[in-house]
């Protein structure tokens, strides 16, 4: 069963999500008390206006002798909303949207809000229909929250600057060490970072430290074994060619292999520390003769060698790092190739190396990434891809109908301008 894998988050989306809840949690909280307050001062507001009505109409009472007419202003009770009525105490009360009441006071029935007031044989009934001060307190509402809104935009707005602003030291930290290259082991820079990402920088530049410190030990063993183990190895087989014995003479073979995998371990730490690449320039027809001829002495036929008509191509590489590159690709194709090897040079700068293989064609180029019947330790793709990296040169392969074909792009190396370059 696969593990889950880790669901992916952002810091910055976090952070605005959580203090966005909180401030819309306190926002709902302050509305809502706000609402009450507001519905509050709304029925005192409402009742004084009662009061100021029924204290204007007892002054216009007494400004007349004459006995109240019952009378009613306002809608009609229907569809009414509010609604003054003024009528004589000593006669029946008019038909009303409410009973009859006793007293002075406020009085709520049936859904009104009614003031009754008795002065000078005069009864004064003043009332508000509770649904429209319902319908007032929520217009009023309402506008409150349409002001809310853009204020909330603007919110929201603000808290993602801010979010960005404030976690841009670890978008930047992070950028810069996914920009680093594998070789880089550099310090990270805690200049500018803030404090609760200081210990994390010198953490990361600690642990590469460590790691620089243990690729320069391998580095130094494998130099200083290879180194070591150059002297010795030529006088074994210097020693063996000399003796007649026919055990020796097979043993030379051996001795021969195992010095190919000491200079290709030589070869290798002089790449890792940046020692021998040049900028040329080399003949790479040339040279591709002379490695021909060298890998397959007594049998030219066995490498095919097609140079497009081109009597040079001037590259700019270095030439001793591009020998061991092409001797490399050359020997790999000849240990696991099935027949002629065919290398093609066209006028573009593309080098291609084509050789037939049987069953299935091991092509690896990472370090220790032997086949099966490799007689190697598979050091030798992996020297060509750091090579081939380190001089800038495009690297390709593919495997079709039981052909391995790999290619090299010098089109940026190619110097179309100057004379032939006289060494290789």
């Amino acid at each position: 069963m696969k593990p889950r894998s880790a669901r992916r988050w952002s810091l910055g989306r976090r952070l605005t999500r959580r203090a966005l809840a909180l401030v819309a949690m306190g926002w709902l909280a302050t509305v809502a008390l706000s609402l009450v307050a507001l519905n509050h001062e709304f029925d005192e507001m409402f009742d004084e206006e009662l009061q100021a009505l029924v204290e204007t109409t007892i002054l216009s009472l007494d400004a007349t002798s004459e006995t109240p007419i019952p009378r009613s202003w306002g809608v009609t009770t229907a569809d009414g909303e509010r609604l003054l009525r003024v009528f004589p105490m000593d006669v029946p009360a008019p038909v009303a949207p409410w009973p009859a009441l006793d007293g002075n006071g406020f009085f709520e029935s049936q859904g009104w809000r009614i003031l009754r007031r008795e002065a000078d044989g005069a009864v004064i009934e003043i009332a508000h229909s509770k649904a429209w001060r319902r319908e007032e307190t929520i217009e009023a509402a309402s506008a409150l929250l349409l002001l809310i809104v853009p204020l909330g935009l603007l919110l929201l707005w603000g808290l993602r600057r801010l979010t960005a602003q404030a976690t841009a030291p670890v978008s930047r930290l992070a950028h810069s060490v996914a920009a680093r290259t594998p070789d880089d082991l550099s310090p990270v820079d805690p200049d500018g970072l803030p404090d609760e990402l200081r210990p994390l920088a010198v953490s990361v530049s600690a642990y590469l430290a460590r790691i620089a410190a243990l690729r320069q030990s391998e580095r130094d063993f494998i130099a200083n074994a290879a180194h070591e183990l150059r002297t010795p190895l030529a006088a074994i087989r210097a020693r063996l060619d000399l003796s007649a014995d026919p055990d020796a003479q097979a043993a030379i073979t051996g001795i021969d292999a195992l010095t190919r995998r000491v200079e290709r371990l030589l070869q290798l730490s002089r790449l890792e520390a940046g020692v021998g690449i040049g900028k040329g320039p080399t003949d790479l027809v040339r040279l591709v003769h002379l490695l021909r001829k060298e890998i397959s002495p007594y049998d030219p036929a066995a490498i095919f060698f097609d140079d497009g008509d081109l009597e040079t191509c001037a590259v700019a590489v270095d030439p001793d790092a591009l020998a061991i590159l092409l001797r490399n690709l050359m020997e790999n194709a000849q240990e696991h190739g099935d027949g002629t090897m065919r290398l093609r040079l066209t006028p573009q700068g593309t080098l291609s190396i084509a050789n037939p293989v049987a069953g299935t064609p091991p092509l690896a180029f990472s370090r220790f990434s032997a086949g099966a019947e490799s007689t190697g330790q598979g050091l030798g793709l992996s020297i060509v891809q750091a090579l081939s990296r380190a001089m800038g040169i495009g690297l390709d392969h593919q495997i079709a109908d039981g052909v391995v074909t790999v290619t090299l792009n010098f089109a940026a190396l190619v110097d179309r301008s100057g004379p032939p370059p006289s060494s290789v």
